[in-house]
């Protein structure tokens, strides 16, 4: 009993010091703390709900209606644009286009930006050399598109050097008609948009294998592992995260590319290049439809989130 009573005698001023106003006054100071974050936050939270949030939402409205291009009147039709949309067969081919392109050029980025960064990884005998050829090959990052498919317009003309060059060596017996020709039109574009973003894979993945320790491999190479073995069971696992996620990114932003489809090639030869951006900038734009094009858009949104998720979970169940 004496001791029971000691215990409680001793655990009052505990009691008393957890009520007192400090204690009070220091959770108070706690949760102030927390507010003092979110306050923080708020300004870029509001600055991504107004830049993303209302035109998405404008664009999510503008699908369910019909709009006068000279009275700016609006009339609800429901889902008649979407309606129209399942039954437009050019709709479906440019998603075919739009699937090609997108999925060619992601893997043309991942395939050539680590190629050349495997390249600048290894060890070189002279080190000026490595980083000339570094700045090189960043070179292509730096032009603007519209610089980028000016020169390479000018590179595919039927009097250009390619086709020069081709004849020259006996590939060819007369000139290709690279954007006219629904043969290599695709593929040309492909071409001009691997080249021109290579470098921003290169870049990410070269610091990615610099972030692999070396005892790796010097543990590797004692153990008799050749290259493509090192490779394989060392490089390839580390890199792994980064690779996941340049591709989810390639896919999300070159769904959307517009500007090379429309500075080489119109959607030509025959809509044979015609991308769902593209289409998009036709109808909403050009033809001034803004209830179907914004449709569009609000199915390209839906299409890229149910492609993202179905990538995320193959990836994560993989992993």
């Amino acid at each position: 009993m004496g001791s029971e009573s000691e215990t409680a005698k001793s655990s009052r001023p505990l009691a008393n010091a957890a009520s007192s106003p400090i204690a009070r006054a220091g959770r108070q100071w706690h949760l102030s703390r927390q507010a003092t974050g979110y306050l923080f936050v708020a300004p870029a939270l509001l600055f991504l709900l107004v830049l993303i949030g209302y035109p998405l939402f404008t664009t999510i409205r503008l699908s369910f209606t019909d709009i006068d291009p000279r009275t700016k009147a609006e009339t609800f039709v429901g889902i008649q644009h979407y309606v129209a949309l399942v039954q437009n067969n050019l709709f479906w081919q440019t998603l075919r286009n739009t699937g090609v392109f997108t999925i060619a050029s992601t893997i043309g980025h991942i395939l050539v930006g680590m190629m050349f960064a495997l390249l600048l990884n290894e060890k070189w005998a002279n080190t000026v050399i490595r980083n000339f050829t570094r700045g090189l090959l960043i070179l292509p990052w730096l032009f603007s598109m519209a610089a980028a498919a000016l020169m390479w317009s000018l590179l595919y003309q039927a009097v250009g050097p390619i086709n020069y060059l081709l004849e020259t060596v006996g590939l060819t017996t007369k000139a290709i008609d690279f954007l006219g020709d629904r043969n290599f039109a695709m593929g040309s574009l492909v071409f001009v948009n691997i080249w021109k973003s290579f470098p921003f894979y290169m870049v990410i993945i070269l610091g990615a294998l610099q972030s692999i320790s070396q005892d790796l491999y010097d543990a590797a190479h004692v153990d008799g592992a050749n290259r493509i073995q090192r490779f394989r069971f060392i490089t390839l696992p580390m890199i792994r995260p980064f690779l996941v996620t340049l591709a989810l990114i390639d896919l999300v932003s070159t769904t959307g590319v517009f500007d090379v489809v429309r500075l080489l090639t119109n959607g030509g030869p025959v809509r044979a290049t015609q991308t769902i951006a593209y289409y998009i900038w036709e109808i909403g734009f050009r033809d001034v439809n803004y209830g179907l094009g914004s449709a569009m858009s609000v199915a390209m949104l839906l299409i890229i989130g149910f492609g993202t998720f179905v990538y995320v979970r193959i990836t994560t169940r993989r992993s």
